[in-house]
């Protein structure tokens, strides 16, 4: 590696790029420039105290200068800057503050990753050493050595954690010694890079938030709250939601900042592809040319390598643990391949390392001893990596605020720097891909937050119980009155808590022990599989019930870091459930499918549209059956075996729902005002879906290619994660509030976790831009493409799906709107 600075005349721009790269054949279809940017300050003495201003480098940036006023007048701030914007020395500046005030201040931190709370304690420790402040700064998470913890309980000023551990440490305040000085002398509490605390982990922190007020507020502590976020829509909204505090937001970045290049690249055609086609006698012209673009890993391999190759360290984001492994082993070839042919070093990091590990690749890339990493999401966080010069996406990462967090990794202080986004083959980077301006607006998504599921609620009201007792006074924070009084009662007939008292009195918690072990941040029941390799070590994370049955099941296949593996056993009833998998090497894959109902609608609002067009949203019941599974060839994609039974057990949610009521003509009219063809049904729609008539195949075909479409584009404009929401269409519903065709949208999880009243709040929007993707996909299919409305989540097999009429269905609701 050089350890030049990076300059604008080598492969740090669009045109170095492209005038450099082997075989570039058009792949840039977009970029932005980006002129450097002078740090704003104000002068340090203007904001801090004297013996603290003194004692600083340099001067404030403004929005540190903003956020440490906001702080002085009492006020609880979010802060949502740039990655690498300095937001870290607004939380370290207010905790040396209150220590220089009064010595006996203490300071909570929490981080989404232990990873990144080690690297901050180092920071911390640094900083405050830098400044002269005498005070500890300490990790209390599941990785400190329990002979460790009574001193850092007792002496810490700083302790930094996990929600999780939190979770866990709240209910022991009065068990374990040190606590109650902690607590009793707490002024600050830093909650770092919150916009992680999205859909069910947001709905965990939220309550688990609230129980630390509770619990401080007994210790007579009331301190103030400090979020840092990537930059998203909502960052007041949000914070609030979290903590149930006021925020002023911190959002007019002041630091530098160099030039910078955002490109974004479109695999060109495999003309090796074509060539082999033409070869077997078929005519590209008439199949879908985008299979036979190039991978985008490869791709993406291919840019990684060449940047690397001029002497740019390089990050390369990839979508999931197995694709680093790929990556990195793609990386190496492509550089071997480069018309330079030369070596670099490449490593791939991800959540399922070692701690060793990925501490000694943080190091590499700190000292530039690594030329390239291919890395998951894990690296989006302010984890310290040095000098990053450029960053590589291997497909859209979802959200815009990923993206431009994964881009804020490239370039430090004034150095310049390059950021590539090589698209994927899916709805949301064909959306990218053809509407540029979209990721370069300034609009980003919203963050999606919600305390209602009762089950969650319910499971931390138990847990709070028994940090302490349950009192009127608890109305409001932990629920309004009568969800408070309904619960206590509720748990009050099940013998959980003390029965025969009120409120008035105080309630005591009497079931087993430990009800917070209970708590999963991941799911609402707390009931996960452990994943067990039979013939080696896997290191897995739990798999939720829901997951477990659609992903998991006995025969299923799946990739985990590099390798193939077999689920060969499920034990569903046991205290543990647990999945057994092998390890195999097979060019196959698995999809499941599946069976669907809905049934016991529970309106909460809705929107009449007119003409008998209705948009609602409420509750009901979702029961999902992943009754059967099929074997493709990875290299086609053609079915090689099945279907074949999965043995999962049905599902049953009581679930959010949105979904969206049309006239009871709807499906007579849209078809007799086709100037299309009807669609004529498949085999697999004839005997398995039991849909015969052409009419009825084509317009189940549009009303679900509107469903997919709008689940697979909700991304674009909320924090959402599609693979947790779920959806049904239907050309007629047995609800009597349903006259005719009918598609919905329902929360994946058990309770419901906001994701579907999120897409009922913001419908508009995000049906224009279904709308528009489906009318522009470069496909034109009939049958539509993975590109626009085809879901490798699909529980039918992508059949019926007609891209034509759901634009149509679509464009109805639109017009209306």
């Amino acid at each position: 590696m050089s350890s030049n600075e990076p300059r604008r005349h080598d492969v740090l721009s669009e045109d170095a790029l492209t005038d450099s790269f082997p075989d570039y054949t058009g792949q840039v279809t977009a970029s932005e420039h980006r002129s450097a940017r002078k740090a704003d300050t104000v002068p340090a003495e203007r904001v801090l105290r004297p013996e603290l201003a003194s004692r600083l480098d340099n001067d404030l940036y403004r929005h540190q200068a903003a956020g440490l006023n906001a702080l002085a007048d009492g006020e609880n701030v979010v802060a949502t800057t740039a990655t690498s914007s300095g937001k870290t020395r607004i939380y370290a500046l207010q905790m040396a503050r209150n220590q220089l005030a009064s010595p006996d201040a203490t300071a909570l931190c929490l981080y989404p990753m232990k990873a990144l709370t080690r690297d901050q304690e180092q920071t911390l420790n640094d900083r405050f050493s830098g400044w002269d402040v005498d005070t500890r700064v300490e990790v209390y998470d599941g990785d400190t050595k329990p002979e460790r913890k009574p001193s850092i309980r007792t002496g810490a000023d700083t302790i930094l954690t996990n929600p999780a551990g939190l979770n866990v440490y709240l209910p022991r305040h009065g068990t374990d010694s040190g606590w109650s000085r902690f607590y009793s002398n707490l002024e600050l509490v830093v909650v770092d890079e919150a916009h992680q605390y999205s859909g069910i982990m947001g709905t965990h922190v939220a309550w688990i938030l609230r129980r630390l007020r509770r619990l401080l507020f007994y210790y007579g502590a009331d301190p103030q709250f400090v979020l840092t976020t990537a930059t998203i829509g909502n960052p007041a909204q949000h914070a609030a939601r979290l903590t149930g505090e006021a925020f002023t937001v911190i959002d007019e970045d002041g630091s530098p900042r160099g030039e910078r290049d955002i490109v974004l690249w479109k695999p060109p055609i495999d003309e090796d592809a074509v060539k082999k086609a033409h070869d077997a006698d078929i005519d590209p012209t008439e199949a879908d040319m985008e299979e036979f673009r190039a991978s985008t890993g490869g791709e993406a391999a291919k840019v990684t390598a060449h940047l690397a190759v001029n002497e740019r360290q390089t990050l390369q984001f990839c979508t999931a643990r197995q694709g680093t492994e790929i990556a990195a082993r793609k990386i190496s070839a492509a550089a071997r391949d480069h018309p330079r042919d030369s070596y670099i070093k490449t490593r791939a990091y991800h959540g399922g390392l070692g701690k060793r590990t990925r501490r000694s690749i943080e190091t590499q890339l700190k000292d530039g001893s690594v030329d390239a990493v291919a890395s998951t999401n894990a690296l989006e966080l302010g984890i310290d990596v040095g000098g990053i010069d450029a960053t590589v996406t291997s497909g859209y990462p979802g959200t815009r605020q990923s993206f431009w967090q994964q881009v804020g990794r490239a370039g430090r202080g004034t150095s310049d720097a390059l950021s590539v986004l090589v698209g994927g083959a899916d709805a949301m980077d064909s959306y990218i891909l053809d509407n540029p301006k979209y990721l370069f607006e300034d609009d980003v998504e919203n963050a999606v937050v919600s305390i209602d599921n009762e089950q969650v609620y319910a499971d931390h009201l138990c847990v709070a119980a028994r940090e302490r007792p349950l009192t009127d006074d608890d109305a409001g924070l932990l629920g309004d009155e009568r969800r408070l009084q309904e619960m206590v009662a509720m748990w009050q007939d099940a013998g959980v808590l003390e029965q025969g008292v009120g409120l008035d009195s105080g309630v005591h918690y009497t079931g087993d022990s430990r009800p917070e072990s209970r708590i999963s941040m991941y799911d609402t029941s707390g009931r996960q599989y452990i994943v067990d390799c039979r013939d080696g070590d896997i290191d897995h994370d739990p798999v939720a019930k829901e997951r477990a049955a659609r992903d998991y099941h006995e025969g299923a296949l799946f990739l985990h870091d590099g390798q193939q593996y077999e689920v060969v056993e499920v034990t569903h009833d046991a205290p543990a459930p647990r999945i057994t998998v092998e390890e195999r090497n097979t060019g196959r894959y698995t999809r499941t499918l599946s069976q669907k109902h809905i049934s016991n609608l529970r309106p909460e609002t809705s929107r009449e549209l007119g003409d008998g067009y209705t948009l609602w949203f409420g509750r009901g019941d979702v029961d999902i059956s992943y009754d059967q599974y099929v074997v493709h060839n990875i290299s086609t994609g053609e079915l090689e075996s099945g279907p074949h039974p999965t043995g999962s057990p049905p599902l049953s949610l009581d679930t959010e729902l949105m979904w969206v009521s049309l006239p009871e003509t709807h499906l007579e009219d849209t078809i007799a005002g086709l100037d299309v063809p009807l669609l004529e049904p498949t085999e697999h729609a004839k005997q398995d879906v039991g849909i015969t008539e052409p009419d009825r195949y084509t317009y189940a075909g549009g009303i679900h290619a509107a469903e997919h479409g709008i689940i697979q584009l909700a991304p674009l404009e909320l924090l959402i994660d599609n693979s947790d929401i779920g959806g049904l269409s239907t050309p007629a519903h047995h609800d009597e509030r349903i006259p005719g065709p009918v598609w919905f949208v329902h929360d994946g999880i058990d309770g419901g976790i906001g994701f579907s009243r999120a897409i009922y709040d913001n419908f508009e929007t995000i049906a224009e831009r279904t709308y528009e993707h489906l009318d522009t996909c470069d496909c034109q299919r009939r049958r539509g493409c993975p590109l626009c409305i085809m879901s490798e989540h699909c529980g039918n097999q992508n059949d019926p799906l007609d891209r034509v009429v759901g634009r149509q269905i679509i464009g109805d609701v639109v017009d209306r709107l």
